[in-house]
């Protein structure tokens, strides 16, 4: 399985509540309660980003949020820029690992 497959709006893995996957050093577990879906992103068992949809508006699709930059490694940025939606970036120059969001720093 790709990377890029753990995004729920790319074409490879649906959302399944309860469903705790591995991909290499990468994992994600899917969740459901009454208010959303959640899928969480881990990178070796440390929580980067979460994907939610929430209920009932399923129509709104999915949106990211970024949790933590992990360990700032070039692991960390290269499968997050693989998995998030193409308006986020992880960027490691300047000395420090950071998200961006259509070029704006995010800071979580």
């Amino acid at each position: 399985m790709k990377l890029a497959y753990i995004n729920p709006t790319e074409s490879g893995e649906w959302f399944k509540a309860g469903r705790c996957r591995k991909v290499g050093k990468w994992t994600y577990s899917d969740y459901e309660d009454e208010t959303c879906f959640k899928r969480v992103v881990a990178h070796h068992d440390h929580v980067m980003g979460e994907f939610v949809l929430p209920k009932p508006n399923e129509t709104k699709g999915w949106s990211f949020t970024p949790i933590s930059t992990g360990w700032g490694s070039v692991s960390d940025q290269g499968g997050m820029n693989k998995i998030m939606p193409s308006a986020w970036r992880y960027r490691r120059n300047g000395g420090h690992a950071r998200y961006e969001f259509n070029g704006v720093e995010y800071k979580c």
